[in-house]
């Protein structure tokens, strides 16, 4: 068994992390349940989109010809309405109404606007022709059969869905869902529902990481808080041992009652690493037990959703099945830190889009248990050890926070 490594990197830590972790199994699902999943084998269209030469607008179809001069006049021999198809051929002198999305019938070579036209008496007067082929979507144009339309790795998001629909996929093979255990401990742990008592707090880690892992598109299973009790802070986390990673809040400092290490250890865990060298949430610990990882996050709320950000998310998009990489761009700072220290800081910020680049806002308090500086930030800015105080205007790197990922 190797030693436990210490105030190690970030870059260190997810190589640890990673390391251990391979994707989950595959499961084949309908594509009403395909949402938020992740391909686990590349999807080949099996017919062209679209399907037919269509026309993209409301208008008339006919054979332009390229002397057409205004004004033209045309008799309408049919009407082809949007999910119909017509067996009558155009020829010169001749048009169909027709509507966005009909397939264009035999002889046409082009569409007219309907606005560009006036109608009478069975007949149309073209005040502006049309070149040959305008304003036709031709078959196949978006997607022609036997393309991949989707590779393994992709996250289906409901356009990706809406492709794969269009194209009549019925199922598709995806990662199975990550399901994954949570656990707050402490003693000074109240549930919400009834009036805070002395020295207590509301227990809301369990409830802020419960939604960052349904957002994530895990299956949850949260057992209830414990306090600072070695004993029963190692039967949860026995009791958690049916899924597929574990997520710890509290307990992983160094004070007389932070247990979790002792309570990882007792339940049969080994421990990878303790302390990553960033503010906040230092004190983060890694133990593994099988093929089962367990988090120990900080108990402070906004140090334990930064954890999350930095090592658990990047976790659970190997296990996902994501092959995408986690993307890290230039921010440019739209206000002053003043705190200088030796440790790596990641800010939070909300994003400001401005002239085609990404502004930072660090306005918000940046303790590490001030939950609310998360509600409403978007990414979080990477300030090195040493750097100093941070300055208007300066540029820095930042990756985006949960659903603000660009999959």
């Amino acid at each position: 068994m190797k030693a436990m490594e210490t105030m190690i990197s970030l870059e260190r830590a997810l190589e640890v992390i990673l390391h251990r972790i391979e994707p989950l199994g595959v499961e084949e699902v309908g594509l009403g349940q395909a949402y938020n999943r992740v391909l686990a084998k590349d999807v080949q269209a099996a017919i062209d989109m679209p399907p037919f030469d269509r026309s993209p607008l409301d208008g008339y179809a006919y054979c332009a010809q390229p002397t057409d001069k205004a004004p033209l006049i045309l008799d309408i021999v049919s009407e082809i309405p949007a999910g119909t198809w017509s067996e009558r051929e155009i020829r010169l002198g001749e048009c169909a109404r027709i509507f966005t999305g009909s397939p264009l019938p035999k002889g046409a070579n082009c569409v007219v606007r309907q606005e560009d036209t006036e109608r009478s008496a069975g007949q149309v007067t073209i005040n502006q022709p049309v070149k040959p082929q305008a304003n036709i979507v031709y078959q196949g144009e978006e997607t022609k059969c036997g393309d991949i339309v989707l590779r393994a790795g992709e996250y289906l998001s409901p356009a990706a869905v809406g492709l794969l629909a269009s194209l009549g996929v019925e199922t598709v093979e995806v990662y199975r869902r990550p399901k994954v255990g949570i656990l707050s401990t402490g003693s000074e742990l109240q549930d919400v529902g009834s009036p805070l008592l002395p020295g207590k707090i509301y227990n809301s880690n369990t409830y802020t990481l419960k939604g960052l892992l349904l957002e994530a598109g895990c299956e949850v299973k949260a057992a209830p808080f414990v306090g600072d009790d070695l004993e029963e802070t190692i039967e949860a986390l026995k009791a958690l041992e049916d899924t597929d990673l574990v997520v710890t809040t509290g307990g992983a400092s160094v004070g007389d009652y932070d247990l979790i290490r002792d309570a990882l250890v007792g339940a049969g865990c080994e421990l990878l690493f303790w302390k990553v060298n960033f503010k906040p949430g230092t004190p983060v610990a890694l133990g593994v037990k099988g093929e089962r990882l367990y988090f120990s996050l900080s108990g402070n709320p906004a140090a334990a959703v930064v954890n999350y950000e930095l090592l658990v998310r990047p976790a659970l998009r190997k296990l996902k099945g994501r092959t995408a990489q986690e993307r890290i761009f230039p921010v440019y700072m739209d206000g002053d830190f003043g705190k200088s220290g030796k440790q790596r800081r990641f800010l939070r910020a909300r994003a400001v889009f401005r002239n085609g680049e990404i502004w930072a806002d660090p306005s918000f308090a940046q303790g590490s248990g001030v939950i609310r500086s998360m509600r409403g930030s978007h990414l979080l800015v990477d300030v090195p050890g040493g750097h100093g105080p941070v300055q208007k205007g300066e540029r820095l790197q930042g990756r985006w926070i949960s659903s603000w990922e660009e999959d």
